[in-house]
């Protein structure tokens, strides 16, 4: 596995359940036979997706989607010859606007607009509550993806989405890519 610094990420997972809701999907080959698979291997993900800058490996993501195949009876194994399917997964971050319809106690101090006033037909600025609030957020979306260790075709691909929060307390971090990886393997056909 192709592992960068885990620090930042640490503070980025937090992104896997800490605030706001984790959005997931699969896509899955409808012609695999997944109740046949019993082992896996673990294999980097594409290059091409791997050597981007926003793309983010880490081992505590690893052990808990280990944890989670092995709920579904899988054992992991070290070579190709002796897996059913290879597993490979990575972690994206960008950055969005998210929009709110109400200021917080620091920004209504701030907060104000020019006032057109009829009655003196003149403009005022007025302390007043804002009609729309943005604010930059980061998104990170954990993909794992399951190839046929046979044919290298692709049969399955799971992803979570969700907001980051880097507040939240490195106790809780473990806990929350735990989640994650429970929440979006419950999409996977293998129980």
């Amino acid at each position: 596995m192709n592992l960068k610094p885990a620090l930042p990420l640490f503070a980025a997972l937090a992104v896997l359940s800490g605030c706001g809701t984790m959005k997931t999907t699969s896509e899955r080959n409808p012609d695999f036979d997944f109740a046949a698979i019993r082992t896996y291997q673990w294999i980097d993900g594409p290059a091409e997706i791997l050597d981007e800058a926003d793309t983010y490996i880490n081992e505590d993501i690893r052990q808990a989607l280990d944890t989670e195949l092995a709920r579904r009876n899988l054992r992991p194994v070290g070579t190709v010859a002796e897996a059913d399917v290879q597993v490979a997964y990575y972690v994206k971050l960008r950055e969005e606007q998210k929009y709110t319809s109400h200021a917080t106690g620091d920004e209504r101090d701030f907060s104000g607009g020019f006032v057109y006033r009829r009655e003196s037909k003149s403009w005022s600025y007025d302390e007043r509550e804002p009609d729309l609030n943005v604010y930059a957020i980061e998104i990170g979306t954990l993909t794992v993806l399951l190839y046929d260790a046979e044919t290298g075709k692709r049969i399955w691909k799971g992803t979570l989405k969700t907001e980051i929060d880097r507040s939240q307390p490195k106790d809780n971090q473990q806990v929350r890519i735990r989640s994650a990886a429970e929440k979006l393997m419950a999409r996977f056909p293998v129980e």
